[in-house]
């Protein structure tokens, strides 16, 4: 009887600490998800801005520039974010 107790104590440390690090392992998966995120959208996002604000000075035709490379900007967010959702997506049918 006392071994039966052991075994079925034994089962539910093992099952907690599987589920511990299952959940360790989807909030890593989360945060790195969400920096590669952050930085490809920071990056879509100025690089097109400070080109259209520098070719609007350079030509003086402000604010034609900067508003297509903010509409230029505005598609390349949507891309990165549907593209992120797409791999977490990925990642989570291959499990």
């Amino acid at each position: 009887m006392k071994q039966g107790v052991a075994a079925r104590v034994k089962s539910k440390n093992i099952d907690e600490v599987e589920r511990l690090a299952a959940a360790a392992v989807a909030k890593q998966q989360f945060i790195s998800s969400a920096v590669d995120m952050g930085w490809r959208l920071a990056l879509v996002v100025i690089i097109p801005v400070f080109l259209g604000t520098w070719l609007d000075n350079k030509y003086h035709t402000e604010p034609s520039y900067t508003l297509a490379s903010l509409m230029i900007a505005t598609a390349g967010a949507v891309w990165v974010v549907a593209s992120t959702i797409k791999l977490i997506q990925s990642k989570k049918d291959k499990k």
